[in-house]
């Protein structure tokens, strides 16, 4: 039962993105014609036996006549879907301390309208005490093969049976009367990413501390932050309290644990109130109870270091990976069995072809093992619907309608790359910063490749193809100064995001200084602080080859290696930019094998030539309004073309031109100042004479370090 605006509405399976709460209701014929209280409580366990939730209804029903029917209701869930998830329940119903019935359900990605069906007796899961008695205790022998039998997680098991061989030895210890209890601690770290097996190994670990006499139940109750923080103060404690209670005797599994901490998103947050209450209990707590968070490693890492308490509390950790190619097609198989469907030879093959390509493509939300549930679940409903077309479907053999093809599994990756491709290409953002960069003098072969990927971008939202990892976003820049690389890259920051390929598109500069720290171990920290800011756009290192010192004692290393395992952690989340002279980045290149394969863009911004130099000039001079005599550009072009040919590595490009310009309307603001107001007509104003540009000597430039020309020594 599900309550609406419009009323109740009865289902058998509830769409987990928009369920708010599950509810039952009892129609109760009275049969009793005085006033008497009432109490029924709802009992929610999964498929597996372990506990979802429990909660009660108290009344009273006044007044009654006999035979008259009465509807008794209570639900439970949270305001905002999610508390539940996709998974098949059982609810006990017991009605004055009697087992009134019990009724299955599903939770999944759609509604399914109906009245679901009263078990019959010998199909209930009975239970005491919330575990489940359908199915005799397992030993912890027994419970370790089932964990070695899992597909993958050989680390995860490693590490399991690693822990468990330890908490043996130590409670020997303790029953021979050593005083060692605090290497019991079974309160654990989960990190690593959807799918990966995190609630497979939650539910074993239960069953074997119990079966090891560590916890006197085994259950597991599930929460996340909605379940744990409330929206008054005061509140949030005794809703931490209730949860841990519900658990006692369990596993209480914190989902996405580092919610708790966000307390920089709102000013007024509870989330460490409920730390310090999971705190208190894991240090002084009545005991009987695992607690363990949950989620993915990066934000979890961070949870657990931001309190002291986290750290010291938390002794066993375990890191879930992702599962590769063979293990994902080991898992389809499995879910295949279970919808007891097979897979034909070249749905086989382009099977195993794309799960090794989401694999070598996969981001912070790669599904894992429900990507291979979900695949198969997908190819079999591809399959009916391909199956019902046919006029005979009736007569299809057991094979026929049991076996997905490769066009099953196309129709459905098709679907999923429509569905992952949340392509938005802004047009007028676009449009503006492709107009910056064409405005730039030269940089021919670069506008080229850029409309280049432009075109393709369109071309793969036009097609429904998914863009991720499609192209590199990091690059070289190399020119001398003035070249325009800071210019191009935050030209390219906008391009990138108005093509939907960076989130946010703001561009962070820093240099060697805001990535390199003075002591050991802090350089780590502090690019990856910077590397954060940068999340969604682009980090742009200017002389980046400085960070490529060579010493023994310094840090920049620390800072590269840092710098390239975030790129290939993030991939796609953020784009990095280095620039500098071509000489010093070809060596910075080369410093660390790693640079070449994470940079495999290099632009290379040539010296403007003399022409190029004029170009940038009149662009200057039309910005404000001015205009060149005759004699005075025929000047100004011998100069520029003096100054080429004179550059050396320190020759300053545009910046030289605009200083140039500079030093020019300087002159020539001095000029009109000694000319008397009345002759001063706009004619006269707006215009740039020989007198204005005649001080400007390449070769006294090379000599005395005028403005615009050269660099002095050692700048």
């Amino acid at each position: 039962m599900r309550e609406t605006k419009e009323g109740y509405r009865y289902l058998t399976q509830f769409d987990t993105n928009t369920t708010e709460y599950v509810g039952v209701e009892l129609e109760v014929k009275v049969k009793n014609d005085s006033k008497f209280n009432y109490e029924f409580a709802c009992n929610v366990i999964n498929d597996a036996g372990i506990p979802k939730t429990q909660f009660t209804k108290e009344g009273s029903i006044i007044d009654s006549e006999k035979d008259k029917i009465q509807y008794l209701r209570s639900a439970w869930g949270t305001p905002k879907p999610g508390f539940w998830k996709e998974d098949q329940y059982i609810i006990h119903v017991i009605f004055m301390d009697q087992h009134f019935a019990s009724v299955a359900f599903t939770v999944g990605k759609q509604e399914i309208i109906g009245t679901p069906t009263i078990l019959k007796q010998n199909e209930t899961l009975t239970t005491n005490n919330n575990t489940s008695t359908t199915q005799p205790k397992k030993t912890t022998q027994e419970l370790l093969k089932d964990l070695e039998e899992l597909i993958g997680m050989e680390k995860v098991k490693q590490s399991i049976q690693e822990n468990i061989a330890y908490l043996q030895f130590n409670k020997v210890r303790m029953d021979k009367g050593f005083k060692d209890d605090s290497a019991l601690n079974i309160h654990s770290v989960f990190k690593g990413n959807p799918g990966t097996g995190k609630t497979t190994i939650v539910r074993l670990l239960g069953q074997i501390y119990r079966s090891m006499g560590l916890l006197s139940k085994g259950h597991v109750v599930e929460v996340g932050r909605a379940e744990l923080i409330a929206e008054y103060i005061g509140q949030t404690a005794p809703k931490v309290k209730k949860a841990i209670n519900d658990a006692r005797g369990g596993i209480l599994f914190i989902d996405e644990a580092y919610a708790l901490s966000r307390g920089s998103d709102s000013k007024i947050d509870y989330g460490q109130e409920a730390i310090e209450v999971l705190l208190k209990e894991m240090s002084d707590g009545i005991g009987d109870i695992a607690i363990v968070a949950a989620g993915y490693p990066a934000e979890m890492n961070t949870f657990i270091t931001s309190n002291p308490g986290l750290q010291s509390r938390f002794k066993q950790n375990f890191y879930f990976e992702d599962y590769l190619p063979e293990e994902l097609f080991a898992i389809s198989q499995v879910a295949l069995k279970k919808e007891e469907v097979d897979l034909d030879i070249e749905a086989e093959k382009l099977l195993k072809n794309y799960l090794t390509e989401q694999y070598r493509n996969r981001d912070k939300s790669f599904g894992n093992a429900r990507m291979a549930y979900s695949i198969i679940d997908e190819a079999k409903k591809q399959m009916g619907i391909r199956l019902l077309k046919k006029e005979n479907f009736s007569t299809l053999s057991k094979e026929e309608i049991s076996t997905i093809l490769s066009d099953d599994l196309q129709a459905i990756f098709r679907e999923n790359n429509r569905r992952k491709l949340k392509l938005t290409i802004e047009e007028k953002e676009l449009k503006a910063a492709l107009n910056e960069l064409n405005e730039l003098v030269g940089l021919q072969a670069i506008k080229k490749e850029i409309e280049d990927m432009t075109q393709l971008v369109r071309f793969y939202s036009e097609t429904g193809k998914d863009i991720l990892h499609k192209f590199s976003l990091h690059a070289v820049l190399m020119g001398n100064p003035g070249t325009g690389k800071t210019t191009l890259a935050r030209i390219l920051a906008k391009i990138y995001k108005a093509l939907g390929l960076l989130e946010r598109g703001h561009v962070v500069e820093v240099d060697r200084q805001e990535l390199v720290a003075a002591y050991i171990g802090q350089t780590a920290i502090k690019t990856a602080n910077i590397i954060d800011k940068a999340m969604g756009g682009v980090l742009f290192i200017d002389e980046a080859y400085a960070l490529a010192s060579g010493s023994d004692n310094d840090f920049g290393n620390e800072a590269i290696e840092t710098l390239l395992k975030l790129m290939e952690d993030n991939r796609g989340a953020f784009a990095v930019i280095t620039a500098g002279y071509p000489d010093n980045m070809n060596i910075f290149l080369k410093s660390n094998p790693g640079l070449k394969s994470r940079f495999d863009k290099t632009y290379t911004l040539p010296d403007y030539n003399s022409n190029e130099m004029m170009d940038i000039a009149q662009s200057l001079l039309t910005k404000e309004t001015l205009q060149l005599t005759e004699d005075a550009k025929k000047y100004l072009q011998q100069y520029f073309e003096e100054s080429h040919t004179l550059r050396d590595k320190y020759f300053g490009n545009a910046r030289s031109v605009r200083q140039a310009i500079e030093s020019i309307i300087t002159k020539q603001n001095l000029r009109l100042a000694t000319i008397p107001q009345a002759q001063r007509t706009n004619e006269v104003i707006q215009q740039i004479t020989l007198a204005d540009v005649k001080h400007l000597t390449a070769k006294s430039e090379q000599k005395n370090n005028a403005i615009g020309f050269k660099r002095s020594e050692g700048a």
